[in-house]
């Protein structure tokens, strides 16, 4: 993960390992999930705009991953954070 280096992917900047515990070390996501942002709307849904946005966002960091060979595998509302 170190090696990645993508707008739309949040960065790590260190892993701190002890016998008892792996630490990682990444940026701060200021704007929390996509499931709490979702959560605080009245009708629990986004605009067209802001939907289009972050799903373009989202794809063009999938592509990039998987340009790198690399898969998610954990996709989901919890997992895709907001910032300004």
């Amino acid at each position: 993960m170190k090696r990645i280096n993508h707008p739309n992917i949040a960065k790590l900047y260190d892993v701190i390992e002890t016998d008892t515990q792996v630490v990682l070390v990444m940026e701060y996501i200021s704007g929390g999930s996509t499931h709490g942002f979702l959560k605080s709307k009245p009708n629990r849904r986004l605009d067209e705009n802001n939907a289009r946005k972050i799903f373009s966002q989202l794809i063009s960091a999938l592509q990039y991953l998987h340009s790198k060979c690399i898969a998610h595998r954990d996709i989901k509302l919890e997992n895709v954070m907001l910032d300004n």
